[in-house]
């Protein structure tokens, strides 16, 4: 007795723009990888920074204030220290983004 297997496919197209499809073409050739896996690779560090976005959100009142009281203490205590926490802060790209990028380059 012959047993089946049935699969299904569902393709559905997702509309963009022709300068976002040209760059996404153009990475997944650069990448060596397909235009799926770069657009699901996208969608998820996209996730995992609206997540992290979201977690810094529901630090609890009383500790940001008590954080916020130990870097003003720092500060005052530390110039040097407030010039590069000043500088770390205005950065446009997060150190928790930018420090990773740049292990093991020499860096």
């Amino acid at each position: 007795m012959a047993s089946f297997v049935w699969v299904v496919v569902l393709n559905t197209t997702v509309t963009i723009d022709d300068e976002t499809r040209r760059r996404l073409k153009r990475l997944a050739a650069v990448l060596d990888e397909t235009q799926g896996s770069i657009v699901r690779n996208a969608l998820a560090l996209y996730e995992s920074r609206v997540k992290a976005q979201e977690k810094e959100r529901k630090v609890p009142r009383r500790a940001a204030e008590e954080l916020q009281k130990a870097s003003t203490a720092i500060r005052k205590k530390d110039a040097k220290w407030a010039a590069v926490s000043d500088i770390v802060e205005q950065a446009i790209t997060p150190i928790e983004e930018f420090y990773p990028a740049v292990w093991g380059h020499g860096t």
